[in-house]
């Protein structure tokens, strides 16, 4: 597992699952997509579900991790 320099990347939602509870993310920033987990999810109100949608617009920070085929997940995400 990798760590996160706390920067903050602006993303557009790709794919997201509601099912399952993930999805991915593209970014400027990365060559490779971003994987997120709905419990990165932040700034939606108590008791809300958590999820994305495709082409959402969205604030993340990431770090360099294996997660199924992906080589960065998010470890904070909110929309823009």
């Amino acid at each position: 597992m990798g760590t996160s320099d706390g920067r903050v990347h602006r993303g557009r939602v790709r794919s997201w699952l509601v099912d399952d509870g993930w999805g991915v993310v593209e970014s400027a920033d990365f060559a490779d997509p971003v994987w997120v987990h709905y419990s990165m999810i932040t700034g939606v109100r108590p008791g809300a579900f958590r999820e994305l949608h495709v082409g959402d617009e969205v604030e993340l920070t990431v770090e360099h991790a294996e997660q199924d085929e992906f080589r960065l997940r998010a470890v904070w995400v909110r929309s823009a």
